[in-house]
């Protein structure tokens, strides 16, 4: 869902589904070992979440962003974000606030799931096929983007095929599934998973892994 929806049922529809995903999203970064997650880096886990999903042959949520210098945010996300911090679902530490321009600031934080209140949500998305592959799927990307440090997680947009394109300035909104399929990211996990061995196996799960790894060579000066 975009930002831009005018539908109320499609946009009820899409709150519900990036909360959900959101949770998972926390969920896995507490079983990877990484939370609790700033602002940013949650945005930025979202952001590779929603350009990824087509190599798990699955839809983005959201198939937009808007390019900013400081990384993808998302600012639907943000308000269901912050409901599920009001339910409880969602704890937030170490807030402040961050400045976006000369005259703007934004509340920001940290953010961790609480297993008590989001154990039944998981449970009960586990009897959903197209739920439970999804939260698969951020279950892999979040264990692949836990080998990184913070700081190369942070850098990551910086090398990612879609948000780096040099054809799209800063300010201008990244379309790689809402209108367009422009999807260069999802396209360089598959090309990366054809570089293996011959007769190597290699399924969604190694191609998320393997992405996140050619990101973070790049980030280290590889090619």
């Amino acid at each position: 869902m975009s930002d831009a929806s005018t539908d109320p049922l499609d946009d009820f529809a899409g709150s519900i589904r990036r909360r959900v995903r959101l949770v998972a999203l926390l969920e896995a970064s507490r079983e990877a070992g990484i939370e609790p997650l700033p602002t940013l880096r949650l945005h930025l886990i979202a952001y590779l979440a929603n350009v990824l999903s087509p190599v798990w042959d699955m839809p983005s949520v959201d198939g937009s962003v808007l390019k900013r210098s400081g990384g993808p945010f998302y600012p639907d996300l943000q308000n269901d974000l912050d409901r599920l911090v009001g339910l409880g679902v969602v704890r937030v530490e170490k807030l402040r606030h961050q400045r976006i321009d000369d005259d703007r600031y934004r509340l920001d934080g940290s953010y961790r799931v609480n297993p008590e209140l989001a154990e039944p949500i998981l449970s009960y998305l586990s009897t959903m096929p197209e739920e439970a592959a999804a939260t698969r799927f951020v279950r892999e990307l979040v264990l692949a983007l836990s080998a990184l440090t913070d700081e190369e997680i942070d850098r990551a947009i910086t090398e990612d095929a879609t948000y780096a394109n040099p054809k799209v300035g800063n300010d201008n909104v990244i379309d790689f599934g809402e209108w367009l399929s422009a999807n260069y990211s999802a396209a360089a996990a598959e090309k990366v998973g054809d570089l293996v061995p011959a007769g190597a196996v290699v399924g969604a799960s190694e191609k998320v892994h393997l992405y996140v790894r050619h990101l973070r060579r790049r980030l280290q000066g590889g090619r």
